[in-house]
C-alpha cells in the first residue's frame, strides 16, 4: 500500500515545490529529480503488482468529503474565469455536471464494493504514464528555457507551467487505477482543468479561446460522464467499473455505457470533438507531447476500452464504430493538407485514436488486442515526434515541413530522431503496423465491412502523409536552411534518445506484451477464449521485418558520416554553380533549387472536410442517442 500511494501522490510533491520556488537552478534540480522519481516509482509499482491483482477499497468519509470538496473549488474556478472572460458554456456543464454528483453522494450515499483495480491493463498504463510522462516533464526543464529565449513576448510562467504537469500525471495516476466511478470522474475533472491551464498558458488572445475550446467540450464530456454514473447506479445498481461489466444487458445500462463513451469520445478529441486537440498547439511543445501521448487523450480511449465488451453488437457498439472509423478516414485525410508539423501529428493523432475507438466498438477480444497495441506504440512514437518538433522550431524558427529541407546539415541527430519516429507509426516491422493488420483482422470476423473499407482507404492516406514527412528529410539536402551545426542540450537529448529506444525496444517486445500483459488482461475480462492475432502470424514473416528493423541504423549511417562522403555535381534544371544548390536558368539568372510537397489542398483541405465531416458524426451521434432514447421511452 505504500507503494501504491507514493505513486499516486508522489506527483503533488515537486508540483508544490515548482510553483512556489522561482529559482531556475533549484527548479532544474527538482525536475530532474522528480521526473526520475515518478519513471522508478512506475517501474516499481509494476513489478510489485505484475502478479498480484487486486481489488483495493479505501474506505473512509473524510477522503470523500475532501474529493467533493476539491470538485466544488475547481467548479468555482470555472466559473469564475468563464464569468472574467464572458465564456459561459463551461461554466453551465462544470455546475451542471458538478451540482448533480454532489446531490448524489450526498442523498443517496452510493456504496463500493473496491476503490482501486490493479490488472494488467491499469499496469500498462501506469508505466505508459510514468515513463512516457516523466520523460516530458525532464525534456521540459532545458525546453522551456529555450522557449522562452525564442519567445520572449510571453510572461515566462514556467513555475505554473510545471506544476500543471505534475499535477496531470497525477491524475491519470488516479483515473486508471480508479475503480469507483465516482473516484474517476473526479480524476477526470482535474484533468480537464490541467489541459485548460496548459493550453492558455501563454495568455495571448488565441490561446485563451482555445483553452476555452478545450474546457467547453470536455466540460461536456463531463457532464454526460456525470450523468451516465447517476444512470447506472439509480437504475442498474453498479458504481463499480469491473462490476458493470457483469451486468445484463438492457436499455438503461447501454443509456448509461452510451453517456459514459460520449465523455470517453470528448476526452479522445474524436470527430465532431476534435476542435479542442487542434486548438491545443499554440502552446509550447512539451504540453502536446503530454496530451496526446501518455495523458488527456488517452484517458478516453482507456475508458472506452474498459467497456468495450459492453459494446460487443449492439447500437452503442455500431454508433462507436462509425464514429472511430470516419474519425480515422477523415483526420488522415486532413493530415495530407497539412504543412504545420504540429498539425499534421494533430490530425494523425486524431486518426489513431479514431482505429483505437472503432475497435473498442466492435468488443471482441481480438479488436481489443489490436487497441491496445496501438494505444502502446503510438503513445511511445508520438511523444518523440512532438518532442522532436519542439527542438527543431526551437532551432530553425519553424516548424512548417517545407522548412525542414536540409535538416541533415543542422542536426543528423535530429534528423534520425525524426526518422525513428515516423518509422514507427507506420512502417513495417514497427508495431503500428502490426496493430493495424490485428485491428483489420478483427473488423473482417465481426462481419462489419465498412469499417474495413474506412481503415483501407485511411490507412492508404496514413502512408501517403507520412511518407512525404519521411522524404522531406531524407530526400532533400538543398533548400532554406543555412545554419550551422546545432547541439542539442542533454536535458532535451537523453529523454529524445529514451523515447527512441523504447520506439525499437517495444517492437521487439511485442510478442511478450501480448503474451504476459494483453492476453491476461483479456482472459479475466468479460471475454469469451481470446486468442492473441500473433498466434495468426506467419513466423517468416516475423523474422523477416525484424531483419529489417536491425538493418535501420546501417541506412542512417551516412546522416554521421556526411562530411566524409564524397559530393559530385548533380544535374539541375539548368547548369549547376556548384553547390547542388543553386543553377543558371535563362538569360544566366541564378536559382535556388526548390523540392515541394504535395498537399492536395483543394480536395483534403480543412475548408474542403471539417465542417462537413463534423456535421455527418454529429449526425451519427444523435442517432445513436434517438435509438436508446426511444428504447427507454417503448419501455
Amino acid at each position: 500500500m505504500i507503494l501504491l500511494y507514493s505513486l499516486v501522490l508522489f506527483p503533488l510533491i515537486p508540483a508544490i515545490l515548482m510553483f512556489l520556488i522561482k529559482e531556475a537552478a533549484i527548479r532544474k534540480c527538482i525536475n530532474i529529480i522528480s521526473s526520475l522519481s515518478i519513471i522508478a516509482l512506475s517501474l516499481a509499482f509494476s513489478i510489485a503488482f505484475f502478479n498480484r491483482p487486486q481489488e483495493i477499497n479505501i474506505s473512509g468519509g473524510a477522503i470523500r468529503v475532501g474529493m467533493m470538496f476539491i470538485e466544488a473549488i475547481m467548479s468555482l474556478y470555472i466559473i469564475f474565469m468563464g464569468i472574467k472572460h464572458k465564456k459561459l458554456l463551461a461554466p453551465l456543464f462544470s455546475a451542471v455536471s458538478t451540482g448533480l454528483l454532489l446531490w448524489f453522494e450526498l442523498t443517496l450515499t452510493p456504496e463500493t464494493n473496491s476503490t482501486l483495480l490493479i490488472d494488467r491493463l491499469s499496469i500498462l498504463m501506469v508505466l505508459i504514464i510514468g515513463v512516457i510522462g516523466g520523460l516530458i516533464c525532464a525534456f521540459s526543464g532545458d525546453y522551456m528555457r529555450s522557449y522562452h529565449k525564442h519567445h520572449e513576448e510571453y510572461k515566462d510562467r514556467s513555475h505554473v507551467f510545471f506544476m500543471t504537469l505534475y499535477v496531470f500525471i497525477f491524475a491519470m495516476f488516479g483515473l486508471v487505477l480508479s475503480n469507483d466511478m465516482l473516484w474517476m470522474f473526479f480524476f477526470w475533472e482535474i484533468t480537464t482543468l490541467c489541459s485548460f491551464l496548459l493550453i492558455g498558458y501563454t495568455r495571448t488572445e488565441e490561446a485563451t479561446k482555445n483553452s476555452f475550446t478545450a474546457l467547453t467540450i470536455n466540460a461536456g464530456g463531463g457532464l454526460c460522464f456525470a450523468v451516465g454514473i447517476v444512470i447506472l447506479w439509480m437504475k442498474c445498481g453498479v458504481i463499480d467499473i469491473k462490476d458493470l461489466l457483469h451486468l445484463n444487458s438492457s436499455i438503461w445500462m447501454l443509456a448509461g455505457v452510451y453517456l459514459l463513451g460520449i465523455a470517453g469520445l470528448t476526452k479522445s478529441a474524436q470527430l465532431p470533438f476534435s476542435k479542442w486537440l487542434l486548438g491545443a498547439m499554440v502552446a509550447p511543445t512539451p504540453t502536446s507531447a503530454m496530451l496526446h501521448s501518455s495523458t488527456m487523450v488517452k484517458a478516453g480511449v482507456y475508458l472506452l476500452i474498459r467497456i468495450a465488451p459492453l459494446l460487443n453488437a449492439n447500437h452503442v457498439g455500431i454508433t462507436f464504430v462509425i464514429v472511430g472509423g470516419l474519425t480515422f478516414l477523415i483526420t488522415a485525410l486532413l493530415a495530407i493538407s497539412q504543412q504545420d508539423a504540429k498539425r499534421v501529428l494533430a490530425y494523425s493523432t486524431l486518426s489513431n485514436l479514431g482505429l483505437i475507438v472503432a475497435c473498442a466498438g466492435i468488443g471482441t477480444a481480438e479488436s481489443i488486442w489490436a487497441a491496445i497495441m496501438l494505444l502502446i506504440f503510438h503513445a511511445i512514437a508520438k511523444s518523440l515526434m512532438f518532442l522532436t518538433v519542439g527542438v527543431t522550431e526551437n532551432i530553425l524558427g519553424s516548424r512548417d515541413l517545407e522548412d525542414m529541407d536540409g535538416l541533415f546539415n543542422v542536426s543528423g541527430t535530429l534528423t534520425m530522431l525524426f526518422v525513428i519516429g515516423i518509422a514507427g507509426m507506420f512502417l513495417a516491422p514497427f508495431g503500428m503496423l502490426i496493430s493495424k493488420w490485428a485491428a483489420m483482422k478483427a473488423f473482417i470476423d465481426s462481419g462489419n465491412m465498412l469499417i474495413v473499407v474506412l481503415v483501407a482507404f485511411g490507412s492508404s492516406a496514413t502512408l501517403f502523409f507520412w511518407t512525404k514527412w519521411m522524404g522531406k528529410l531524407l530526400g532533400s539536402f538543398s533548400g532554406a536552411i543555412k545554419s550551422e551545426a546545432h547541439e542539442i542540450s542533454i536535458g532535451q537529448k537523453l529523454p529524445l534518445f529514451a523515447l527512441a529506444i523504447m520506439v525499437v525496444a517495444v517492437c521487439l517486445s511485442y510478442p511478450l506484451i501480448s503474451t504476459y500483459i494483453i492476453i491476461p488482461y483479456l482472459e479475466n475480462t468479460a471475454y469469451v477464449a481470446p486468442i492473441s492475432p500473433l498466434s495468426r502470424l506467419n513466423n517468416t514473416l516475423v523474422i523477416t521485418m525484424m531483419g529489417v528493423l536491425f538493418m535501420l541504423p546501417l541506412l542512417l549511417i551516412p546522416i554521421y558520416r556526411r562530411n566524409r562522403i564524397q559530393r559530385t555535381s548533380v544535374y539541375l534544371s539548368g547548369l549547376n554553380t556548384g553547390d547542388n544548390q543553386s543553377f543558371y536558368g535563362s538569360m544566366g539568372k541564378i536559382h535556388l533549387v526548390e523540392h515541394k510537397n504535395w498537399y492536395l489542398q483543394k480536395f483534403f483541405g480543412e475548408h474542403v472536410l471539417l465542417r462537413d465531416s463534423t456535421a455527418l458524426l454529429w449526425v451519427v451521434l444523435l442517432a445513436g442517442f434517438v435509438v436508446s432514447a426511444v428504447s427507454i421511452l417503448t419501455m
